[in-house]
Order: structure tokens, then C-alpha cells, then sequence
């Protein structure tokens, strides 16, 4: 197997089931599967690891018997989905925090408030929200199917915004998951929201 620069480990550990369903495997723990992990850095086979969808609820719960920190916890992360407490919790551990769905899709894009700052800076909606994401020290990791985002996200020229528009930015806040949104049973990859501390 070749070097890994960075492997990511996902809160629950689950399983689509033959009818579509997700559950969780209970006989394997996010606290042994990061001990793997663990051995897959400490043997030279990854330069880093780190988290996915990691809540302060289960960084903490990871840190009871965690050796190393995790480098990264990637999360849905946009103006809808500011998630503040978990920024400051990471900044705090020295755990970088990469957003994924960084722009928030349409819903954000068209928000008022991201068009009017768009055409403040002269640069699009979507170079808007991620201007926002660096603003708060935030990693983005940006994916679009369209073609012209696709250039956007290469041909990145970001404006530095003002902490006025930035603050205006992060006051559109819903906690809404756009993405990885419950089902009809309150779950998400077959853990409550509660369970995942979200």
C-alpha cells in the first residue's frame, strides 16, 4: 500500500442495509477503528489522520482514549451551517477544520445577502462563501458538476472581506444540513442526531 497523506475516519460506523436503510455496526467502535488508525501513523502508512463529521460531543467521547488528536475533522460546513462552537472547540485542540458543501448549494448562493456582497467585491456568490470560510480560518474543500464553479474553484481569486460582511455572513446561520440532513427516522447514517451531538 502506498503512503496516505491524510486518512478520515467517520463518526458512526455504519452500514447500508439490502433495503436502503443505514445502521450502525455495533460490534465495531469509532474508538477502535481510530486505534487503527493510529497504527496506520505510527507504521509510516499515513502522514496524518483525521475525523469526519466529528461533533465536540464525539471529539470529546474520541478523546478518552485517543493517542494522537486528529489532524482534520471535515464537516458540511456553509453560511446555513456556521457551526461556531465546533470551530472554536477545533481551534482550541489544534484540530485543522475543513469544510465540505462549502458554498451550500443554490440556497445560500442566491441568499440576498451573498448576491449584494457578490457584487461588492465584483467576484461571484460562490467565491463570496468561500471568502467567508478563509476569513474564519476555515480549509474549504469545494466540488461542483457545474462547469463555470468548477473554473471558480481553480481560478481562485478570493476578495478579503470586511469583518462587518463577514459577521453579516455568519448571522445567516440556520443549522441546517443541507447534505447530510436526517431521515424520516431522525438519523443520520443510522445514528440520532443526538447520539451524533449535533
Amino acid at each position: 500500500m502506498s503512503i496516505l497523506n491524510l486518512w478520515l475516519k467517520g463518526s458512526a460506523e455504519e452500514m447500508k442495509s439490502p433495503d436502503g436503510s443505514w445502521r450502525v455496526v455495533e460490534d465495531v467502535t469509532f474508538h477502535q477503528s481510530w486505534a487503527e488508525l493510529e497504527k496506520l501513523l505510527e507504521g509510516g502508512k499515513a502522514k496524518a489522520i483525521g475525523v469526519s463529521n466529528f461533533s465536540v460531543k464525539t471529539l470529546e467521547e474520541l478523546s478518552t482514549t485517543a493517542k494522537v488528536v486528529p489532524a482534520v475533522n471535515q464537516v458540511e460546513l456553509h453560511p446555513y451551517l456556521v457551526q461556531e462552537g465546533l470551530r472554536e472547540y477545533c481551534d482550541d485542540k489544534g484540530i485543522i477544520l475543513a469544510a465540505y458543501a462549502p458554498s451550500g448549494y443554490d440556497s445560500v448562493r442566491n441568499n440576498p445577502i451573498i448576491v449584494e456582497l457578490a457584487e461588492k467585491y465584483k467576484v461571484s456568490p460562490n467565491q463570496i462563501t468561500m471568502a467567508w470560510h478563509i476569513a474564519r480560518n476555515v480549509i474549504i474543500v469545494p466540488k461542483s458538476k457545474n462547469e463555470e464553479r468548477q473554473k471558480e474553484n481553480i481560478n481562485v481569486r478570493l476578495p478579503a472581506l470586511e469583518a462587518e460582511d463577514v459577521a453579516r455572513i455568519s448571522k445567516l446561520d440556520r443549522n441546517q444540513r443541507l447534505c447530510n440532513a436526517a431521515d424520516e427516522y431522525g438519523q443520520v447514517y443510522g445514528w440520532s442526531i443526538e447520539r451524533l451531538g449535533w
